[in-house]
């Protein structure tokens, strides 16, 4: 299992074109109009040349003796549905004959397969741009993640064709679906029959990132099954610890890349800012968890594996602590060398900041991460007012400059989780690079 953790810096400048620019689209859709284009010339010119070496028709025998101009207007009857009626070739070279009967057959055909395609393209649009793709991207999840991920890619210059799969109308990447390169498929991306559409043997890579980690699991192995070529080309993200740890040494955990998006935003607070705020003060530290969901226990995992013995005093505070303590226990476990506190209640009430004061140290830390942003936001900037001397990080997952703003002018730290995945999506995530 490879596992995404630290950001990456971004790679500066690409030579590669927009998918929405002219080039973009040109070199898109060059190979299928040249091809269309070659078989429309080959067939006129085939009537052409046949009209021009002296063959006639039944209903019109002058035909032969006619300008060059007569014969380029009757060419162009041949691809009409119906035809003009000319009748059958007569005269001239048997082998001009012979290709007026091509050219009869021919023009007729490409005119029908235009009209076909025109209507399969109305009826089902997705279906039919999917059904030549090569080296292109597919994603399971329409969710922020997703968006994310594509804002790389464009950010990047890459030009690939993208498929989006997901089960629910309203997914966020449906905003972005008539980009040019992108293509949005409704479906369980577990189902075996859509997988077999969406021309896994020929992708150049796939991305897991529903909002359920078993779906993502289980789309891994059935899609390895598939297309085993897909072997390290295929990246899952895994939200929960427990199914983070337990899929490290399964064929799927080997085979795939595995990332969770609040460990990078973990590693990067316990990194940038907590150790170095442990590293200023003498005595052992206190922390304070504002929120015990998964970035909050990862924040704690993180904590427990890369910073023992610098602090001694763990406040958690959440409306489900009780619970989420039980899990975290059992998954991770709580050592024995730091005291803990577990306060039920809501973020927003000051009597469960009251309750912490007694148990903490000074200047403790507090790390604000409940999965509300503008509640992370507000309490915050009231932590920041009431103690002045405490270190207060929060999190928001969206960027927002107005937070970004508050966090200077009152003194903490605040920090997006989106900017964090962003800038540890690696490069061979958008190439074919391995």
């Amino acid at each position: 299992m490879q596992t995404l953790l630290p950001p990456r810096s971004r790679r500066a400048g690409s030579s590669h074109a927009n998918p929405t620019s002219p080039r973009g689209l040109l070199r898109r859709y060059w190979p299928w109009v040249r091809w269309r284009a070659l078989v429309l010339v080959v067939v006129y010119g085939v009537g052409l040349s046949a009209f021009s070496a002296g063959v006639a028709t039944g209903e019109r025998p002058e035909l032969a003796s006619e300008g060059f101009l007569a014969h380029v207007y009757y060419t162009l009857g041949l691809f009409v549905l119906g035809g003009l009626d000319l009748g059958l070739p007569r005269g001239g070279p048997a082998l001009a004959r012979v290709a007026l009967w091509f050219a009869y057959f021919a023009a007729p055909a490409i005119t029908a397969s235009a009209l076909v395609e025109s209507v399969l393209r109305v009826l089902n649009p997705e279906r039919w741009r999917m059904r030549r793709l090569k080296d292109h991207i597919v994603i399971a999840g329409g969710g922020h993640l997703a968006l994310l991920y594509l804002s790389r890619l464009r950010e990047s210059g890459v030009v690939r064709p993208v498929i989006v799969v997901d089960n629910r109308s309203d997914y966020p990447v449906r905003e972005i679906a008539r980009e040019g390169n992108l293509v949005t498929v409704s479906g369980d991306i577990n189902t075996g029959a859509l997988l077999r559409t969406l021309r896994l043997e020929h992708a150049a890579r796939v991305l897991l990132l529903t909002g359920d980690d078993f779906v993502n699991l289980n789309a891994a192995a059935r899609i390895l099954q598939l297309a085993p070529e897909l072997e390290n080309r295929t990246i899952v993200h895994v939200s929960d610890l427990r199914f983070l740890r337990a899929v490290g040494n399964t064929r799927v955990g080997r085979a795939c890349e595995i990332f969770n998006s609040h460990q990078i935003a973990a590693v990067h607070v316990v990194e940038t800012e907590m150790l170095r705020h442990f590293e200023s003060t003498e005595a052992p530290d206190s922390v304070v968890l504002g929120g015990f969901g998964r970035f909050g226990q990862t924040v704690l995992d993180e904590l427990q594996r890369r910073a023992r013995g610098q602090f001694n005093r763990v406040v958690i505070i959440d409306t489900e602590v009780e619970r989420r303590a039980r899990v975290f226990e059992e998954d991770v476990g709580f050592p024995e060398d730091y005291q803990r506190l577990l306060i039920p209640g809501d973020l927003r009430d000051p009597d469960v900041w009251r309750k912490a004061d007694a148990f903490l140290g000074d200047a403790p830390v507090y790390v604000v991460g409940s999965g509300d942003d503008g509640t992370n936001v507000r309490t915050a900037l009231w932590l920041s007012v009431r103690y002045p001397k405490a270190r207060v990080i929060a999190r928001s997952f969206e960027s927002s400059l107005f937070a970004s703003d508050v966090a200077k002018e009152r003194g903490f730290y605040s920090f997006s989780v989106a900017d964090l995945v962003i800038r540890s999506i690696p490069e061979r995530w958008l190439t074919l690079d391995e």
